[in-house]
C-alpha cells in the first residue's frame, strides 16, 4: 500500500476522516481513471480521470453546484452553465490541455449511449442538457513532446467504461495515475490526490456528513513548498545547494529544468473537485469553493494563483435535488408557462465554518497525497531527459520531526 501524508506524521486539518479518505466516501460517487504511455518506449504517461457524483444511470439527475477561479489561465468546460443554473447534471473529467476536446467528444458519446440506451427522444434529450465539465492541466514537463500527449477516443471511452464506487470495491488511486499522470507538485512527481472528512449532522443523530475533495495538482516551485507551517522546500534547496548542486532561485536545475523555463511549463496548474452529501445550497457551495484557496495556500503559500497557473475549483452536493424540468405541460410560450417548485433541505449558515474548515482541510491533504504517493521512488525521466525526482518521504518525515510537527 502507498504511503500518503499521515504516514509521515502529519494529520491536515482537525476533524475526522472518513472510511477511506477519499471522494469515494461520498455515496453515490462513482470514479474511473485511466493511464497510457505517452508514446512506445517512453517511461512518461498520459491519463484522464472520470466522476461521476451520481451512479452513472441516475447522472442526469442534478446536483447543487458552483465553480470558483482563483486564477484563470486554464479551463474547465460546463463551468458558465453551472453557475448560471446553479447546478450540474453530468460527470466530471480531468485530464491534461490537449486531451480537452477529445474528452469532451467522449463524453459526448456516453451521454448519448445512456440516452439512447433509456429510450430519450429529442425534445427530452434537449430538456436535460448539461455541458461537458472537462478539466486541464498542462503535463508539458514530463510530456514534453507536446502532440504526443493527446488521448484516443477508446482511451475515454474505456475510462467511462470503468466507473465505480466504494460498494464496487473501487479505490482512489494517486499519485502519477488518471488526468494526474505526467504532472508535477512543487516540481516533484506528483498527479492525483485525494482526502475527505466527516461532519456532525446533530447530536441526535448517529449520521454525519461527509465532504471529500479530489485535486489534480500540477503547480509550483520547491522553495515555496510548506508542509504542517514547516518551510520544507526552502529547507529541501538550502541542503541541495550544500551538496554543491547547481541551484537558481526556483529550486535546483536538475530537478527543475534550466531557470529560464516559465508558463505553464513551470507555474502549471491545479484543478480541485469538492463533493459532499450535506444539502448546501448554490451559494453555499460557491463560498466552499472559494475556501479551497486556504488548502492550496496552505501547502503552495506563493506559488498559489501565479500569473500562468490555472487554479480553478469546483463544490457540488449529491443531496437530494428534484427534477428541474416541469410537469404535465404543454410546449406554449415560455412566458405562459406555469411556476412550478420542489423542495430541498439547505444547511444553516451558522454550520458554516465546518465545511470551511473541511474544505480546506481536504484540499491540503488531497495535494499533499499527491506528492506522498507521486514519491518515494526514483521519479520519472521526462520525454527531453529532464531527471523530475519523486517527493523525498524519508528526509521530509525527518523534518517533521525535527521540527516537531507530530500531529
Amino acid at each position: 500500500m502507498s504511503l500518503r501524508i499521515r504516514d509521515l506524521g502529519y494529520a491536515p486539518g482537525v476533524l475526522p476522516t472518513g472510511p477511506s479518505n477519499s471522494i469515494l466516501d461520498v455515496p453515490g460517487v462513482h470514479i474511473s481513471q485511466v493511464t497510457v504511455p505517452t508514446t512506445s518506449g517512453s517511461t512518461a504517461r498520459k491519463g484522464l480521470t472520470i466522476i461521476s457524483p451520481r451512479p452513472p444511470k441516475d447522472y442526469y439527475k442534478p446536483c447543487h453546484a458552483s465553480s470558483f477561479c482563483f486564477n484563470g489561465n486554464g479551463e474547465l468546460t460546463g463551468a458558465r452553465q453551472m453557475n448560471d443554473w446553479g447546478y450540474t447534471n453530468i460527470p466530471i473529467a480531468f485530464t491534461n490541455s490537449l486531451s480537452l476536446g477529445v474528452v469532451i467528444d467522449g463524453m459526448w458519446d456516453w451521454v448519448m449511449d445512456m440516452q439512447d440506451d433509456m429510450g430519450w427522444g429529442g425534445i427530452t434529450r434537449a430538456r436535460h442538457y448539461g455541458t461537458p465539465v472537462v478539466g486541464e492541466t498542462a503535463d508539458w514537463l514530463i510530456n514534453s513532446e507536446v502532440r504526443a500527449t493527446r488521448l484516443g477516443r477508446d482511451d475515454v471511452k474505456k475510462c467511462f467504461e470503468g466507473l465505480e464506487s466504494r460498494d464496487d470495491s473501487a479505490v482512489v488511486h494517486e499519485g502519477q495515475v488518471g488526468g494526474g499522470a505526467g504532472m508535477t507538485c512543487h516540481m516533484f512527481t506528483d498527479g492525483t490526490g485525494t482526502s475527505s472528512r466527516t461532519i456532525s449532522s446533530g447530536e441526535d443523530s448517529k449520521d454525519a456528513y461527509t465532504i471529500a475533495a479530489l485535486c489534480q495538482s500540477n503547480y509550483g516551485v520547491l522553495s515555496d513548498l510548506v508542509v504542517g507551517g514547516v518551510p520544507i522546500g526552502r529547507l529541501l534547496k538550502k541542503e541541495q545547494e550544500a551538496r554543491g548542486k547547481a541551484a537558481n532561485d526556483e529550486g535546483s536545475a536538475d530537478v527543475h529544468g534550466p531557470a529560464e523555463v516559465a508558463g505553464r511549463t513551470k507555474d502549471g496548474s491545479i484543478l480541485i473537485l469538492i463533493i459532499t452529501d450535506a444539502p448546501l445550497a448554490t451559494h453555499q457551495l460557491n463560498r466552499a469553493a472559494r475556501h479551497a484557496t486556504v488548502g492550496l495556500a496552505r501547502v503552495g503559500s506563493y506559488s498559489a494563483g501565479r500569473n500562468f497557473s490555472g487554479d480553478i475549483f469546483i463544490a457540488l452536493s449529491t443531496s437530494e435535488h428534484g427534477p428541474e424540468q416541469l410537469e404535465n405541460i404543454s410546449f406554449g410560450s415560455a412566458a405562459s408557462r406555469p411556476t412550478q417548485t420542489y423542495q430541498t433541505e439547505v444547511v444553516k449558515n451558522e454550520c458554516m465554518d465546518a465545511y470551511f474548515c473541511a474544505t480546506a482541510g481536504v484540499v491540503e491533504e488531497a495535494i499533499m497525497n499527491s506528492m506522498v504517493v507521486g514519491g518515494g521512488d526514483n521519479g520519472t525521466v521526462a520525454m527531453d531527459g529532464t531527471k523530475i525526482d519523486g517527493f523525498p518521504l524519508e528526509r521530509v518525515r525527518d523534518l517533521l520531526v525535527q521540527y516537531m510537527v507530530k500531529i
